[in-house]
Formats: structure tokens, C-alpha cells, sequence
């Protein structure tokens, strides 16, 4: 640790060519209690100007030409003035230059000692660049102290009489020194107090930004954490920030989301071969913070600060990020152009947004997964419809050849009337021509509708959602229904609800579901019927509060077995001795698709009923 008391004395035991005397030392101790009582009330904002005041009240105790507040710069080699007060009538420097030519002194400041002299011939030879430099100045005497910050080397207050040599008694350093120590305590709280107003603001953004992400789609996620990299890395004055994720197949980390300044360059791949420490200690969940290109750390071997230095990176903050626990990836904060300093408080407030960001991408990829799920399921499910539709278009066929060969008898019919008429030449009856023509028509687009229903009952086809009406969908379904022999026999009662607003469904799968339940309620009353039952079938299509309809499908059948209720929905359980018994179970998975209902339950009095549901259209204005 640093003696910041050691002070380097360059006076002479000479006696001095007219010194400047100075003995007024209880007036300046009462400048400093003012001055000190000052300082301590200030806000952040008003500290540098009160600092600037208090220079000039310096001056004026001490009968010194100037004092000046230097900064040492990052490099360490050189100072920039941060205040100064020169007395009135001599010649003054300009605030916020950078001071270079004095690497004796930086030397000594660095290793905080106090550098003192009457005249610069005291230098000694080593420091002719500095002596060179204060000749040039004009600079007779200075006293230059090591201003300490918070434990750390933050520059030097210097004390320099310009025109006239003088002396620094010790009574009187001792209360320069005291200037050095208030000044210093002064920017520490400073500091402090801007520390915590910008962590309070950082905390600010880091809420807004995890808000902007709780309700967002899927496919603004992307958008939102990109303008969340881009406020933190410029409210950080970082010139890029990254998501990094471990490569599930290496060590390697891949840059994901990216925000960087206009000059620095696009991230890379990052191999784990070339960053071994540094990928260990990520995945141990530790934190990586590279000050600059010169530090020291024992965080990071040589090989991989040689590495980030090859790929761009002058200043480093990388942090472990976790989902679930598991360190997932990370996020980093770099500078491409300057040395930038990464103070420990960010590290948890960083580490927060970055989790929040790797929640809202994975909450992403959850849900792209989720679609692309329901999409495969969708396109199973399509293709077991497919193969069910084929199968009962296969156990219809002796109605579908009766409803196909009743209009190709009809046609032959009229074909041969109509030959007739047409063989009696001029007496032939032209309007029993045109009509029985009509007729050959008719029949022709009969049995085309026909086809067109069995094609499309059977063909392979993409889901397609849209507004359908339910009842014409049920209406529809009747008829291709019956197109099997036995259905005509039976009685038929269709209650549909005036009014009914639309659905969202893909029309050929709920048909599907209608054909299915209308079917096996057939198949049943045809087995109760055997036993003298009647063969009803009620149909009822209506309302079910504001939000769905509902489709009801009442049969007189032989109702369920003992257990049969409970399993009717399973698949591939079936009370038929030649089912699939993948119907209901088939009905069950397209109704449910649809966001709707279905169930099944005993009729009092015998038989059975079947329900299903479908949400309404949203109504969409115009």
C-alpha cells in the first residue's frame, strides 16, 4: 500500500534568494473551516464549482499564483486539469488540457509522494525532461501533493508560485496537505453520490426494460432485447453489448443478440480451445472483468487476454447468466477503443438484465416450440382423419354406388325416351325434348355433386381455420351421411337455432366429427332396432352462452356397456366387432384443436348422447 505521506523535499539548505514569507497561518486555517464546512453540504452538481471557488480562496491564504486540480489520465503518463485558479495580472491555462512532459513527477505521484521545491535547479539530473517543462512554464516554486480518492491515486492538487521563489515550512505543508485530504474526501463523495444516482437509474432502465418484455409476442422478443442491449451499453458507455450461448456440441460461445457502435465490429464465434480460463470461469459462474489491455488478473491468464486482445475487446465485462441454474450463456460489455473501468456494483444489476433477457429468448423458443408441436400434431392428426375419412368412405360404399347409380340409371333413361322422341323426325315433340334433356342434366350434376363430396371427403388437405357457418356444416354432413343404405330409415329431427353467429373451424373436420357421431348413432339404434326399438335421432345445433355453440346428436340406440363410458374416448377402444376405434377418440383430438368440448353421456330412456362445442368468431369491425 501506497505511503501517501512520503513527500519528496527538494528544498535547499541554501538560503533562499528572497522567499516568499508567509506566517498567516491561523487565517488560513479558518479559509479551510469554511471552506471545509462548504463542502460538505454540497450536491454532486455543485461540487466542481465550489471546487473552483475554493482554489481562489486557496490562493489568496496562501499568497501562492496559482493551485491547480489534475487528474492523472488513464494511461498513467500524463494529467488533465480539472481546475485551476491563477491570481489576477499573470498568465493562466486552460481548464481540461491534457499536461504532458512531466514523467519524473507522475513517477512519484503514482507511488504517492509528495513532490516539493523552491526552484527546479533542485531536480535532480533523471528529471531534466520535467525541469525542461517547468522552465518553459515560467514555474518558480511548486508544492505538487498526491490527491487520494476513495484509497485510489486520483491525481494531484498543486500549489505553484510563478514569478518569485519561496519556501514550504513544514507548518505550512502539513496544512497543505489538509487542502489535499478535504479535496479528496470532497470528490470521493462526489463520486459516491453520482454512483448511486446513476445505479439508480440504471435500476430504472432495468425495469422499464423488463416490463417492455413481460406481455411481448413471440415475435417482438427479438426487437425489445435488442433496444435493451443498446440503452444498457450506452447508458454504460460500453461500445458493444452481447448475449452469448454455450454451443450444446463445444465449448465454444455463439453471439446471439448484438448491439454495438457504429465503429466497432460484429462479435465472434469465441472457441473454447483459445479461452480455456476464461470459459472455465464463466461456467463456474464467476465473473470476467478486464480492465484494459495492461491489467493484471489473475481472473484471466496471458493466453486469454492475448486472445480478447486479438478480437477487439480493449475493456471486458462478461457475466454468467443462468436459466433454471444451469449457466446457459453469458452477456458482456466491451470497449473496442478505450480503456474503461467496470465498477463491481454494476455486476449483479448486469447480471439482472441479462437473466431477464435470457428469460424472455427462451420463453421465445418455448413457445416456437410449442407452435411447431402443434403443427406436427395438426398434421398427424390431419393425416389420421385422412385415413379415417378413406375408411368410411370404404364402409358407405354399398351407399355411395346406390346414390351414384340412381342418377346414371335416371340419365341412360332419359337418353333412351329422348332417342325415341328424337326417331319420330318432323313429328318429333320438341319440348318433351328439351325436357327430358333437363333431366339428363339434373341427374349429370346429382351424381357430379356426389363425386365431388366423396373427392373431397377423401382427399389429403392442409387444416384451413376459417368463419364457417355451423349449421350449413351440419346440413351438409346429413347428406353425405345419408348416402348409407340404412339411414334412410331413419327419422330425422334437425332443431338448429335461429341466429347463430359464426365459428372458426376447418369445415371438413367437424363434417368429419358429424359424420363420425351421426354414424355410430346409426350403427346403434340399428342394433336396438333389431330388438323392436324406434330409430330417432334428434339433432340439435344452438347457443352455449355468448362464447360458443354447441352441436347435440341424441340417439335411441343400445346406450353404453358396463365401462364402456369411461373408455369411449380412448384410442383404439371400440365396441363394434370391425371398428378402428379411433373415431371418437379422433373426434375428441379435432374437436379439442378447435378450442372446444366433447362428451359423451347416457340418455334417460335409453340410448345415448354426444355433445361438442366451438368457440364463436370474434366479430371483426368493418
Amino acid at each position: 500500500m501506497n505511503d501517501f505521506s512520503e513527500t519528496i523535499s527538494l528544498q535547499s539548505d541554501a538560503a533562499p534568494t528572497a522567499p516568499a514569507p508567509f506566517d498567516d497561518l491561523p487565517g488560513f486555517d479558518s479559509m479551510l473551516a469554511r471552506l471545509s464546512a462548504r463542502l460538505i453540504t454540497l450536491r454532486p452538481a455543485e461540487v466542481d464549482a465550489a471546487i473552483a471557488a475554493g482554489l481562489g480562496s486557496i490562493v489568496e491564504a496562501l499568497d501562492v499564483d496559482r493551485c491547480a486540480l489534475l487528474r492523472l489520465d488513464p494511461d498513467g503518463r500524463s494529467f488533465t486539469r480539472v481546475g485551476i485558479f491563477t491570481r489576477a495580472g499573470l498568465r493562466t491555462s486552460p481548464l481540461h488540457e491534457r499536461v504532458f512532459g512531466y514523467p519524473w513527477c507522475i513517477e512519484r505521484i503514482n507511488r504517492g509522494q509528495s513532490v516539493i521545491f523552491s526552484t527546479a535547479d533542485e531536480l535532480p539530473p533523471e528529471a531534466h525532461v520535467d525541469k525542461a517543462s517547468f522552465n518553459k512554464a515560467g514555474s518558480q516554486s511548486m508544492a505538487s501533493i498526491p490527491l487520494v480518492v476513495a484509497g485510489e491515486i486520483y491525481g494531484t492538487l498543486n500549489f505553484l508560485s510563478l514569478d518569485r521563489r519561496r519556501e514550504w515550512s513544514e507548518a505550512l505543508l502539513s496544512r497543505v496537505r489538509l487542502v489535499a485530504e478535504i479535496l479528496g474526501n470532497t470528490i470521493a463523495r462526489k463520486h459516491v453520490q453520482e454512483e448511486n444516482q446513476r445505479l439508480l437509474a440504471f435500476e430504472q432502465m432495468l425495469v422499464e426494460v423488463a416490463a417492455s418484455l413481460i406481455s411481448l409476442a413471440p415475435g417482438d422478443v427479438d426487437s425489445a432485447v435488442s433496444n435493451g442491449l443498446q440503452r444498457m451499453a450506452e447508458f454504460l458507455h460500453a461500445e458493444r453489448a452481447t448475449l452469448w450461448a454455450f454451443d450444446r456440441g463445444s465449448d465454444d460461445l455463439l453471439p446471439g443478440h448484438c448491439w454495438r457502435s457504429a465503429n466497432a465490429p460484429e462479435p465472434a464465434r469465441v472457441r473454447g480451445r483459445d479461452l480455456p480460463s476464461f470459459m472455465a470461469r464463466l461456467k463456474s459462474g464467476w465473473v470476467v472483468r478486464i480492465d484494459g489491455p495492461e491489467e493484471s488478473s489473475a481472473a484471466v491468464v496471458s493466453h486469454d487476454r492475448d486472445t480478447l486482445r486479438a478480437l477487439g475487446s480493449v475493456s471486458l465485462l462478461a457475466l454468467p447468466l443462468k436459466v433454471s441454474g444451469v449457466v446457459v450463456g453469458a452477456i458482456s460489455l466491451d470497449t473496442v477503443h478505450t480503456r474503461r473501468a467496470w465498477p463491481e456494483a454494476l455486476e449483479p444489476r448486469v447480471r439482472l438484465l441479462g437473466e431477464v433477457f435470457a428469460t424472455a429468448l427462451a420463453r421465445q423458443q418455448a413457445e416456437r416450440s410449442m407452435r411447431e408441436a402443434q403443427a406436427e400434431a395438426a398434421q398427424h392428426r390431419e393425416r389420421l382423419a385422412h385415413i379415417a375419412r378413406v375408411h368410411t368412405v370404404g364402409e358407405m360404399s354399398a351407399g355411395i354406388t346406390h346414390e351414384v347409380s340412381q342418377p346414371l340409371v335416371a340419365i341412360e333413361n332419359y337418353a333412351l325416351a329422348a332417342r325415341r322422341h328424337a326417331a319420330a323426325g318432323p313429328a318429333a315433340n320438341h319440348a318433351k325434348l328439351c325436357e327430358l334433356l333437363d333431366k339428363i342434366a339434373a341427374q349429370s350434376s346429382r351424381a357430379g355433386a356426389v363425386m365431388r363430396k366423396l373427392r373431397t371427403m377423401v382427399k389429403r388437405h392442409e387444416l384451413e381455420m376459417k368463419r364457417v357457418r355451423i349449421d350449413q356444416i351440419v346440413e351438409e354432413s346429413l347428406r353425405f351421411a345419408r348416402m348409407e343404405g340404412h339411414l334412410h330409415d331413419v327419422a330425422i329431427t334437425l332443431r338448429v337455432a335461429p341466429g347463430l353467429p359464426e365459428v372458426i373451424a376447418d369445415d371438413i373436420q367437424i363434417q368429419q366429427v358429424i359424420v363420425n357421431l351421426v354414424r355410430n348413432a346409426s350403427d346403434a339404434m340399428s342394433e336396438a332396432a333389431n330388438a323392436g326399438a324406434s330409430k330417432d335421432l334428434v339433432i340439435e345445433v344452438g347457443a352455449l352462452g355468448e362464447a360458443q355453440v354447441f352441436v347435440r346428436i341424441e340417439d335411441t340406440g343400445v346406450g353404453f356397456g358396463e365401462g364402456a363410458l369411461e373408455r369411449i374416448f380412448e384410442a383404439f377402444f371400440t365396441t363394434k366387432s370391425a371398428g378402428l376405434g379411433i373415431g371418437l377418440s379422433l373426434c375428441r383430438a379435432i374437436v379439442e384443436a378447435h378450442g372446444g368440448r366433447v362428451d359423451g353421456r347416457a340418455r334417460p330412456g335409453g340410448g345415448a348422447i354426444f355433445e361438442f362445442t366451438l368457440p364463436i368468431a370474434e366479430e371483426i369491425d368493418q
